[in-house]
């Protein structure tokens, strides 16, 4: 960098000698572009102390006419980045405060230059080398700044999940104190409505933690959430979430490769337990299901009794094919038969409305009602409700309750 002309330094001198006003005049600014930012007493005294050494500096190198990326880096300025990182202000407030500070000492000096009597040759030279110099040390620093801010967020946000993580495990086991307690760990009300939900990617995703918070955003805005859910990471490939909604919505995922296992709207602390009790049995069975019939969002409402036998998938699988026999077999002319039975229950018996559903004929939907009792060997009314779970089983875990077909 070409050395500052001596009518510059000279100047920056002259406002050198008088860095009380030059220091309030940056603050003043400061305070009119971010009112919030020194509310906390701590952090004004933070942001006094880093204007002082940052105008020290920058006036340093004017006067002393040295390189900006030798100036040293004010001690306040880290303090007061890691102190607004564990507070959760973003670094862009930072940076705007020193973009609004540069402004500010450039007008003062702006002012001394216009007011020297330059030529204007001069007067546009001085103008260059001072911005040349206030850009050259607002970058050093604010990369620092930047540097620091990340690193003290980042170390915050893993204490935090930590100790989140920790009372979760503990009020999951039956403890973690009273709910105003669990509250003030969690960071999160505990009373009221919860609808817990897990969260997975499929082994071999390139960046599982990205594509979990985007579908944990996802179903938050489907379901109309009137504040952020919380969510822990039990590991690098899950998050378990409590959204604040009194019942569920339907819900689609975007994002492939990501399942969701959604529990029963419940309530209070025990509520908060038992959903998420129920979010980790969805998970279980569809875990258990041929790939080919997972479904990204799965819902406890939808998988009615198979709740009960979570993943026990073999015991389920005999029983499935004990009640259905030959109905039970992997191929498209017993899946559709399946399907007809399927439509048939649910409509209550009524031919006309399980070809309406299917886009059938009656006596089409009629063929098919027995042929699926003959593969069956008996009558369709017979244990009818073993008959609606087993179809229930085939449709949600597919191939792994089928028997190979002849």
């Amino acid at each position: 960098m070409p050395p500052v002309s001596d009518t510059l330094a000279r100047l920056a001198g002259a406002v050198r000698d008088d860095s009380g006003s030059l220091t309030e005049r940056v603050l003043a600014e400061i305070d009119a572009g971010l009112p919030d930012l020194g509310r906390d007493p701590r952090v004004r005294e933070l942001l006094v102390a880093t204007i002082e050494g940052s105008l020290d500096g920058a006036l340093t190198v004017l006067t002393g006419g040295g390189d900006p990326d030798d100036a040293p880096v004010p001690a306040a300025a880290t303090d007061i980045a890691r102190r607004l990182a564990q507070q959760g202000v973003a670094v862009t407030v930072l940076l705007r405060a020193y973009r609004l500070g540069q402004a500010a000492f450039q007008q003062v000096l702006i002012s001394r230059i216009a007011s020297a009597g330059l030529d204007a040759d001069e007067l546009a030279a001085a103008v260059r080398e001072l911005s040349s110099v206030a850009f050259g040390y607002v970058d050093r620093v604010s990369e620092d700044m930047v540097a620091v801010h990340q690193s003290e967020r980042d170390g915050w946000v893993r204490r935090r999940d930590a100790a989140r993580l920790a009372m979760v495990d503990a009020v999951l086991a039956g403890r973690g104190g009273t709910a105003s307690e669990v509250e003030r760990t969690l960071g999160h009300p505990v009373t009221g409505e919860h609808l817990a939900a897990v969260f997975w990617s499929a082994p071999g995703v390139a960046d599982p933690g990205r594509a979990l918070e985007r579908a944990v955003a996802a179903a938050g805005e489907a379901l109309g959430c009137p504040r952020p859910p919380l969510v822990v990471a039990p590991d690098g490939a899950t998050l378990w979430a409590w959204y604040p909604v009194p019942a569920a919505r339907d819900v689609e995922l975007e994002q492939e490769e990501v399942f969701a296992a959604f529990g029963t709207p419940e309530h209070d602390l025990d509520g908060f337990r038992r959903s998420h009790r129920r979010a980790r049995q969805v998970q279980a069975v569809v875990a258990a299901a041929a790939p080919a019939a997972r479904r990204a969002v799965t819902t406890a409402a939808s998988l009615g009794p198979l709740l009960l036998l979570g993943g026990d998938v073999e015991l389920l699988g005999s029983w499935v094919r004990e009640v259905l026999g030959d109905l039970a077999a992997d191929d498209e002319q017993h899946e559709r038969l399946r399907d007809t039975v399927g439509a048939y229950l649910r409509a209550g018996g009524s031919l006309a409305a399980a070809a309406a559903e299917l886009h059938l004929h009656k006596n089409s939907v009629q063929y098919r009602l027995r042929r699926a009792e003959e593969a069956r060997g008996r009558a369709l009314s017979e244990g009818r409700l073993d008959v609606e779970v087993a179809l229930l089983a085939c449709r949600t875990l597919g191939t792994v309750v089928l028997h190979p077909a002849d």
